[in-house]
């Protein structure tokens, strides 16, 4: 089987691979055949056929309500901010909204082939989510004159975070590497990795941490490394809930 997509959703293939990491009896290597990104799978066994064609399932599914929702979205409001950390937080939030609904859908839309383009699908295929999609986008656009304000944004950016349903109830942001290649990473209750939550890896760090936040939206957040531009994005974003060692 094969999976690919143009660059919109090339990084997307990662979070398939890594799903199908732990998984016994299938090999994936990743191609990059520009301008397009290959994902081959093989599956070793018939008996694993089910059980794998339902992890990948999943894991597309996925990617439409993140990945593919943020872009239509990000690509059909007039958002007049030009920080990238809050852009892409502001967007995550209004995709976060009703994701199980739309993880629904995604699955009943979905028809897994041997050779699955994940950008054509997004472009035929999504009319129904699209729809669902379309409405937030107009509600965005219809109050953009709260967005231009400073101030106002980031009290609408703390609202609908608020009223994000939480996936775990705390969040870790440690630093993992050597001095000076540092990454940063968001783990949950007891240090332990949050799993199966897809953040587009292209994106810069400080981003991927911030909107890995919104996505799981906990309600402590603990920082041990003070960078002190990430801190303060997230201090703005989550207020009270930032917690400094």
């Amino acid at each position: 089987m094969e999976i690919s997509s143009d660059e919109r959703f090339a990084s997307s293939l990662q979070y398939i691979r890594r799903r199908l990491a732990t998984v016994g009896n299938v090999q994936c290597t990743l191609h990059n055949t520009q301008p397009r990104q290959v994902l081959r799978i093989e599956i070793r066994g018939a008996s694993a056929v089910r059980q794998i064609s339902a992890i990948i399932a999943d894991a597309i599914a996925d990617i439409i309500v993140t990945d593919c929702k943020a872009y239509y979205i990000g690509d059909k409001i007039r958002l007049p901010i030009e920080d990238a950390v809050s852009r892409h937080a502001f967007i995550r939030a209004l995709s976060t909204f009703d994701r199980d609904t739309d993880k629904i859908i995604a699955k009943t839309l979905l028809k897994l082939t041997p050779h699955f383009y994940l950008d054509s699908f997004y472009e035929f295929m999504l009319d129904v989510l699209k729809s669902r999609w379309n409405e937030v986008c107009i509600l965005a656009n219809e109050n953009i004159c709260y967005l231009v304000c400073q101030k106002t944004f980031l009290e609408l950016l703390r609202f609908l975070i608020s009223n994000i349903e939480s996936l775990s109830d705390e969040a870790h942001i440690v630093a993992r590497g050597e001095p000076g290649k540092e990454e940063l990473e968001v783990l949950g209750r007891g240090l332990k990795p949050l799993k199966n939550i897809y953040i587009n890896e292209s994106l810069p760090q400080d981003v991927q941490v911030v909107t890995k936040l919104v996505t799981i939206a906990p309600k402590r957040i603990f920082i041990y490394k003070d960078d002190s531009a990430l801190v303060q994005s997230i201090k703005n974003l989550f207020g009270s809930c930032v917690v400094v060692n």
